[in-house]
């Protein structure tokens, strides 16, 4: 606690940062200019991530963040235990829009699929019954807003 991030990374040996994941797949990402923060909860606050559960998973230059964002989706899929609806569908919702950005086989465009998935991660996060639907599309949006991954270029 308290070292910097930057710092840190030079400790693991870490050259290439293209995009740091903090908190675990219920985090958030980070951005590689934004490794001056300080590892404490108000830094975090203040940098609007999260400590989580401690974890820092750095990806280098060339990664596939995509591919990344579609396995976190697929883990709260599957880690759902079905009780609440709008983690039950809501995290199979954000899965199906997310493979077909990627796959770029859209229903009405990027733009709106965005939207739809900001919608549902909106419902997840507000009336999901547990902490596995409230988090669900936490890196999910930091992807799409921070890292601007899924970026419509006009």
């Amino acid at each position: 606690m308290g070292t910097n991030l930057r710092d840190l990374l030079a400790m693991a040996g870490t050259e290439s940062v293209s995009a740091i994941l903090m908190g675990g797949a219920a985090g958030t990402f980070l951005r590689a200019d934004e490794l001056d923060m300080q590892l404490t909860l108000e830094a975090s606050r203040a940098a609007d991530t999260t400590l989580g559960s401690g974890v820092v998973m750095v990806f280098a230059e060339g990664a596939d963040l995509r591919d990344v964002v579609l396995r976190i989706a697929g883990f709260f899929r599957d880690e759902s235990c079905g009780q609440c609806v709008p983690c039950r569908v809501g995290t199979v919702r954000q899965e199906e829009a997310l493979h077909r950005i990627v796959k770029g086989a859209t229903i009405g465009g990027t733009s709106r699929e965005l939207a739809l998935l900001d919608e549902v991660g909106v419902a997840m996060r507000d009336a999901s019954i547990c902490g596995l639907g409230q988090t669900a599309y936490a890196a999910v949006e930091s992807a799409i807003k921070r890292l601007r991954l899924f970026e419509v270029v006009a």
